[in-house]
């Protein structure tokens, strides 16, 4: 006989194809299917952590640099700040989104070990404020915001206006 001629098999007589053994590799190709959702997840999870990060505004200006030596700069009211960690020294980083136009920034891979060099910023302080009152164009939402956020008397309010005007 032909190979077409062949009686069909009996359903029940599949020796290692039986249902048990079917129901079982699926199971298994499930859990693995499981386990590898889970593990990309897991994966997706660390490498974005909180995304988006929380965000702070900046509700008064931030000196940035200004010590000795130092050209100190604004940071201005409104700025968003990105958290990127927190420090047990007390300090917490945060990053900053430029957008740079009209020059062109050449980019290099970094040979240093400790490739990030953070700027501190700082609330300004009574003899920071005059430095600025005096050398840096302090627009007045400035001054308010400054001297709303610092403990100064109504006496040394008085002196920085009438320095300021």
């Amino acid at each position: 006989m032909g190979r077409f001629n062949a009686a069909p098999r009996n359903p029940s007589d599949r020796g290692d194809d039986s249902v048990a053994r079917r129901l079982g590799r699926q199971a298994v190709g499930y859990a693995i299917a499981v386990l590898a959702g889970a593990t990309i997840a897991l994966g997706i999870e660390r490498f974005y952590g909180d995304w988006p990060p929380p965000i702070h505004r900046l509700e008064q200006p931030l000196i940035i640099g200004g010590r000795p030596g130092q050209t100190a700069a604004l940071l201005p009211t409104g700025t968003s700040l990105y958290f990127d960690q927190a420090f047990p020294e007390g300090f917490v980083r945060y990053k900053v989104y430029v957008n740079v136009e009209g020059v062109r920034l050449e980019s290099h891979e970094s040979q240093e070990k400790f490739w990030l060099s953070p700027l501190l910023a700082r609330p300004v302080d009574g003899e920071q404020l005059r430095k600025l009152l005096r050398d840096y164009p302090l627009s007045r939402d400035d001054l308010a915001a400054i001297l709303e956020h610092r403990p100064v008397t109504r006496e040394e309010t008085r002196e920085l206006l009438a320095e300021y005007e």
